[in-house]
């Protein structure tokens, strides 16, 4: 399965009215409830996470399996959302980025989950839509995601 993963809003939470704790190596502390959700899906030697988050060019890919192995996610295969050059008259959406990834790739809808906040999303095709987990931003990813999430899987 491809996960396109989100950072804020999912792994932290995005409530500008709280703070988000900082670990050691200087980038977020992940919940631990949204650790806990996706490792209850996430299979590191089967499956693939792009990276949507708009903090995915501040490390290398190297990098970013550190971060995520620190915080007890382990990814053997990881991507980064491409970076869509903007138009000066269009600012290119979280769901303009992930939908051009998904045709540049020829993903097929039953090959991926998008787990996001960013309501863009909700203008995906149906198709598309229909593998959508989007997660209330001031919370991020919780174990209210499961069941939803575990329909999505073809295992």
């Amino acid at each position: 399965m491809i996960f396109f993963l989100d950072i804020d809003g999912v792994m932290v939470h995005a409530n500008p009215y709280r703070h988000v704790e900082q670990a050691t190596d200087g980038f977020y502390v992940f919940s631990s409830a949204a650790v806990e959700t996706f490792n209850a899906i996430f299979i590191a030697k089967e499956d693939q996470v792009i990276l949507s988050s708009s903090h995915r060019f501040k490390y290398t890919i190297a990098e970013w399996q550190k971060i995520f192995l620190d915080r007890d996610i382990r990814i053997d295969s990881l991507a980064l959302l491409d970076n869509v050059k903007q138009h000066l008259n269009h600012r290119f959406t979280r769901k303009d980025q992930v939908l051009g990834q998904i045709v540049r790739q020829n993903i097929l809808p039953d090959q991926m989950i998008i787990i996001d906040d960013d309501k863009s999303l909700n203008d995906l095709p149906q198709e598309l839509k229909s593998r959508l987990v989007l997660t209330p931003s001031y919370i991020g990813l919780t174990a209210m995601d499961l069941p939803n999430l575990k329909n999505m899987l073809n295992r």
